[in-house]
């Protein structure tokens, strides 16, 4: 049994990787198994499932497992505008279940609060300079105290918490990709090559414009870009996309991204160098090995950089210049695609979601049979 909690309602059909994650998750651990019982939605969805499940829960709190995944703003956010009295109910549900017996983990997606810092006056701003970082460190507070075990996208992230977390077990937890039955992509070098990136375009910290320069003035290189409407129309002009001569724009999530991903021969995950990129393991990643697909990253995305280069996946590249001298070497050295296509093919059936939901069983299981002296050896 997995209780499992997100402080949002469900979106299986999304194209915002913090929807995404909660609903493969929650439909993985069904696949593998598991019986789930789901405290999800807004505050007053949460708290009546909760009263609806409290008594079968707790009576079988040491048969069973707590996994929460959360969401870029703490969920004590979520009560203000109906019930701002109720704002300690998700914390308080965590530690009552931990305290009933029952192994608790949380993934923590984000600690952006830790270094956007947006200027200037307005509401905005003080909510995004002072509150948040505020309610985030309130959270953190809570969650140390409570949970067994602490999953991140990478361990490393664990450096810029505030907080040490020293008696819980803290797992990298990456994303993962839908099992596909399909063979990946033959590359065709007669055909050129063909670029996807999926993803926010927003500077600074998704700022692609001098690769999608680069790429482009090779006439071998085509580039298709998918992108949310919204982040097209706030940030689309700093790009001046021109499908005739540049990239190829389109808007598609869920199901409609299928198709663009076989018709991909390799993935970008290239941006300009921010300090936030260091341990970002995106779930467009996961999505492009689930389709067989190679990837060429920044070096600034260190935790990934170094997963692309020891499983021999894609190619990392320093600058929007390496970026291009790349592309000119594999249209003369095809080869090298299809090496990387079918080291891909290798380990892609590691990580799908239903992996990641085994592993967080096997984790929250063994958590609580751990003592505070193995929980140290198992961190380092």
């Amino acid at each position: 049994m997995v209780v499992f909690h997100h402080p949002k309602r469900l979106h299986a059909e999304s194209n915002v990787a913090s929807l995404i994650r909660p609903a493969r998750m929650h439909e993985a651990f069904s696949r593998i198994g598991e019986e789930v019982l789901e405290i999800t939605g807004s505050g007053p969805e949460r708290e009546k499932k909760w009263a609806a499940l409290k008594s079968r829960i707790l009576s079988e709190a040491g048969e069973g497992v707590f996994y929460s995944e959360s969401v870029n703003v703490p969920p004590a956010l979520t009560w203000l505008k109906k019930k701002p009295h109720r704002m300690n109910f998700d914390y308080r549900l965590i530690q009552s279940l931990r305290n009933a017996g029952m192994p608790t983990g949380l993934f923590y997606r984000d600690i952006h609060w830790g270094f956007e810092r947006p200027r200037g006056g307005g509401l905005w701003p003080y909510i995004k300079n002072k509150c948040i970082p505020a309610f985030g460190r309130q959270e953190l507070k809570y969650y140390e105290r409570s949970l067994d075990v602490l999953f991140l996208p990478d361990v490393r992230m664990a450096d810029y918490l505030p907080l040490s977390f020293a008696r819980s077990e803290i797992f990298s937890l990456p994303p993962g990709g839908e099992d596909q039955d399909y063979p990946a992509r033959q590359f065709s070098p007669e055909g050129g090559i063909n670029l996807l990136y999926v993803g926010n375009i927003a500077p600074p910290i998704y700022d692609l414009r001098g690769y999608f320069a680069a790429g482009m003035k090779d006439e071998n290189v085509r580039i298709k870009v998918i992108t949310r409407e919204r982040a097209l129309k706030l940030h689309g002009s700093l790009y001046e996309f021109d499908d005739t001569c540049g990239p190829q724009v389109i808007h598609a999530q869920g199901q409609e991204l299928q198709q663009h991903y076989q018709e991909a021969d390799i993935a970008l995950c290239v941006w300009e160098g921010v300090e936030y990129h260091r341990f970002v393991m995106p779930v467009k990643v996961y999505e492009s090995i689930a389709h067989g697909i190679p990837l060429i990253v920044s070096s600034s995305a260190e935790v990934l950089s170094r997963f692309v280069e020891r499983e021999g996946i894609g190619w990392v590249v320093q600058n929007s210049d390496e970026f291009a001298m790349l592309l000119r070497r594999l249209a003369e050295h095809p080869e090298e695609v299809a090496k990387r296509q079918k080291a891909v093919e290798k380990i892609r059936h590691l990580h799908t979601w239903d992996q990641r939901a085994r592993e967080v069983v096997e984790a929250l299981r063994r958590a609580r049979t751990d003592t505070p002296h193995e929980i140290e050896l198992t961190r380092k």
